[in-house]
């Protein structure tokens, strides 16, 4: 059994046996359907949070912490309170992890105090997977200390990136044993190999953005969070089509889905989280669940400082129409039978 006391104003796990929450499986293994997911935000009214208002919740678990700096190093905290209040405004409810601080991408090492309170945090309210974001968002500074970029940057399409990131997929499926998903990225910059449309998905001349995540995701240890905005945006911007993009990305590997809505600035169309989805995601969530046969959720994302510009009855009205196009898609598709490779 997992106890959590409070001692001391600091959180302490009291653990026999590490429960594992409804639908977790082996790190390589397909997670039981959830459905229609939503982040958790303090803000929003607990009523969201409802077993018949949503199947889980998403936590950003550094949205729960409190970070401070020692002896050079970055350290996490859960913060007491705040983690109780989400446990018992989400205590129905399976959840999942999207964290935002790993940065995997980095050349001169991951961010290791996020994975250790990522593990403090499993051992006191088990998540059925996890994920963070395919980039990197620290360099090594001049005396070797961690530098933050300000905003998380693609990495380059290479195969030594790649081997990379599948190395470290490995050793956190290793340490947590509920299966990864990495999130395709929003960028705005041009560079080589982001136009992911052009070629066929069995073609090998170089890594794109659509082969440099199918290359990690078959890699064995990671799955897709497939981020259907992002992948707008910079269809968008980067001028391809995304539903050809969409032809070539294993889907098979795609365990959630994330929505979202975005906006305009100064000529580009942001990933900004400060909207409701517009038509073309929902075109291509009805284009791509079907052909992806292991999604176990779909999650609409709202930033919590744009919730209320949104609005509740928005947001609930956004569920409702994700969870129409899931019960429509599911009815079209055959339930996942077999473990991944």
């Amino acid at each position: 059994m997992v106890r959590t006391v409070v001692q001391k104003g600091t959180l302490v796990i009291m653990r026999a046996a590490l429960l594992q929450a409804p639908g977790n499986c082996g790190a390589t293994s397909i997670p039981a359907p959830l459905g229609i997911g939503f982040p958790y935000m303090s803000a929003m009214p607990a009523e969201v949070y409802a077993a018949d208002m949503i199947d889980f919740v998403e936590v950003t678990p550094e949205a729960l912490c409190r970070e401070r700096h020692e002896d050079g190093h970055i350290r996490f905290d859960l913060v007491v309170e705040q983690f109780a209040r989400a446990r018992e405004t989400c205590a129905t409810l399976p959840m999942v992890v999207h964290g935002v601080q790993l940065s995997i991408g980095s050349a001169h090492g991951w961010n290791g105090a996020y994975l250790d309170m990522l593990e403090q945090l499993q051992q006191a309210w088990p998540f059925a997977w996890h994920s963070e974001h395919l980039s990197f968002q620290t360099i090594p500074g001049p005396h070797g200390e961690a530098l933050e970029t300000g905003v998380p940057l693609p990495m380059p399409y290479t195969e030594e990136a790649a081997s990379l990131v599948v190395e470290r997929c490995a050793v956190i499926a290793r340490r947590f044993g509920v299966p990864f998903l990495l999130e395709n990225p929003a960028h705005y910059l041009e560079t080589q190999g982001n136009v992911a449309d052009t070629r066929e998905r069995d073609e090998s001349p170089g890594l794109d953005e659509i082969g440099f995540m199918n290359r990690i995701t078959m890699g064995g240890a990671c799955r897709q969070l497939l981020d259907l905005h992002n992948l707008h945006c910079n269809a968008v911007n980067h001028g391809f089509d995304a539903f050809k993009a969409l032809d070539r990305l294993a889907l098979e590997r795609v365990v959630e889905i994330h929505l979202a809505g975005g906006s305009w600035r100064e000529g580009f169309l942001m990933d900004a989280h400060d909207g409701v989805v517009p038509q073309p995601v929902w075109d291509l969530l009805a284009y791509a669940l079907p052909r992806a046969p292991n999604v176990a959720g779909v999650v609409f994302e709202v930033l919590d400082r744009y919730a209320p510009k949104v609005g509740v009855d928005a947001m609930v009205r956004e569920l409702e129409h994700a969870r129409a196009v899931w019960n429509a898609c599911r009815q079209r598709r055959p339930m996942p039978v077999r473990a991944f490779a």
